[in-house]
């Protein structure tokens, strides 16, 4: 039998939307992963992690929500997926009768790029907006389709300090951004900067670290002018990795 250590490279959409998510610009800006372990310390939806779904993922979050959506995700069935019904206009996610876990999934599909659940539909959701990116049949099919590619995901509710990985890994590092990033529910105001950036330069391996113009807190180099998952707004990107001046090898996998 096939394990997913046999299995050909897939990129997957994204299992819920999230603000500051990198699923996007992931393959367009970032370095491949040089390691058969990636791992996301600051996970949210792992944009990056999804593009490269058949590594050994390990994700971390502090935040209780994203940790418990990652866990439910990773043990649910296709069939329980398809089984979660609409959200009413007038209604809300609570009228669904769902277990916490799920009941958070369908929330972050009530707006687009939240930081949290929503207990009730967007406006947008509410005119009409884009369908296929708020919950409905279209998100139920393309989540039940993906959940068995994540089987052998790990999701740990830790801090990057409790991170369990501690030998040689791809280390994809974004987390609230130094000046931009008070829209979480663990946000910057919680970290030390000057100790996160020591952090990284200590991780074995590859480390790709992600922010914003104006953070100071490593050596950055300007990546790009990205669209951000909020609409009409864009950021200047920027990026620090511990081989600033090689290519990335295109992976070892």
């Amino acid at each position: 039998m096939k394990t997913h250590q046999d299995l050909p490279p897939a990129k997957l959409r994204p299992f819920f939307g999230f603000y500051g998510g990198k699923w996007r610009n992931a393959v367009k800006l970032y370095p491949e992963p040089d390691h058969k372990v990636l791992v996301e310390p600051f996970a949210g939806s792992a944009g990056y992690a999804l593009r490269y779904p058949y590594r050994k993922v390990v994700l971390c979050d502090l935040d209780p929500v994203i940790a418990g959506v990652w866990n439910y995700l990773i043990k649910v069935s296709p069939k329980e997926i398809l089984s979660i019904g609409d959200v009413p206009h007038d209604g809300s996610v609570a009228d669904l009768g769902l277990c916490q876990e799920a009941a958070w999934l369908v929330g972050f599909w009530m707006n687009r790029g939240t930081s949290r659940p929503r207990p009730k539909p967007s406006k947008w959701m509410r005119d009409g907006i884009r369908p296929g990116s708020f919950w409905g049949e279209r998100v139920r099919n393309t989540i039940a389709s993906q959940v068995d590619s994540i089987r052998h995901w790990e999701i740990h509710n830790l801090s990057y300090k409790e991170c369990p990985v501690t030998g040689p890994a791809t280390w994809f590092i974004d987390p609230p951004y130094q000046k931009a990033g008070r829209h979480y529910t663990c946000d910057s105001a919680g970290i030390d900067f000057a100790h996160l950036g020591d952090w990284c330069q200590r991780r074995e391996g590859q480390v790709i670290v992600c922010e914003n113009e104006g953070a100071t807190w490593l050596p950055f180099n300007l990546l790009a002018d990205v669209k951000t998952t909020r609409a009409n707004r864009r950021s200047i990107e920027v990026m620090w990795t511990n081989n600033q001046n090689e290519e990335s090898n295109g992976g070892t996998w």
